[in-house]
């Protein structure tokens, strides 16, 4: 008769390219988790306002968002038409990379400014708005170029 061999957990994959893999994995969940810091869009100015949060385990220089583009219900919003706030500090999102002065606390809630004026006809009561972030780590995690990659699908609401 055969001896039962208790389950053993896999091995912990050492290969460097895995572990990326794995933290990515780790990461964007905890963003998709946390990054919205609210589900809706509201009017501002010229345009809509919506509320983000810090998805990085720590605080981190606004220079490390390395791009971020948003879309709304299909409509990519150019760059050029989005503004992150800190603060009181409103800057293109363009800027951002080049912002080593400007400290993004851990669970800090921002405030982005989209001025696409072609929002107000993508716009509906429900909107699926789907946010990609690439955030440049200040060290090595083995990600590829140093850069995690958040990807948010989430449903936001709009009152017109």
């Amino acid at each position: 008769m055969p001896i039962e061999t208790p389950h053993r957990a896999p091995r912990t994959n050492r290969d460097q390219a895995d572990r990326a893999k794995q933290g990515i994995r780790v990461f964007s969940g905890l963003g998709q988790r946390d990054l919205l810091a609210s589900n809706r869009l509201e009017t501002a100015g010229p345009g809509w306002r919506m509320l983000i949060r810090n998805p990085w385990y720590t605080g981190t220089h606004l220079s490390t968002v390395t791009s971020m583009r948003i879309t709304v219900n299909g409509h990519p919003v150019p760059e050029e038409n989005t503004l992150i706030s800190l603060r009181g500090q409103t800057l293109p999102i363009a800027c951002a990379k080049a912002m080593h002065e400007l400290w993004w606390g851990m669970g800090e809630v921002a405030e982005l400014f989209l001025t696409d004026p072609a929002l107000s006809g993508v716009l509906a009561e429900k909107n699926v708005v789907n946010i990609d972030i690439d955030m440049r780590t200040t060290f090595s995690y083995g990600f590829p170029d140093d850069t995690l990659p958040y990807r948010l699908t989430g449903e936001m609401e709009f009152e017109k």
